[in-house]
């Protein structure tokens, strides 16, 4: 689930379950300051946003 806008970093909170598995984890170059949620694949269309063309929404 996508929250609204965290404040004015102008980015926005995730929820998912987190990715635990290490096989899994090893397969990305995750800095260690970051980490890993999966989603279901039906709510990637609330990710997608229509843009002016200059990369703004």
């Amino acid at each position: 689930m996508a929250l609204p806008q965290a404040g004015e970093k102008d980015t926005y909170l995730v929820q998912g379950w987190k990715v635990a598995e290490e096989d899994r984890r090893a397969q990305l170059d995750l800095p260690d300051h970051e980490e890993v949620v999966e989603i279901p694949r039906r709510m990637v269309q609330f990710f997608l946003e229509v843009t002016s063309g200059d990369g703004h929404a």
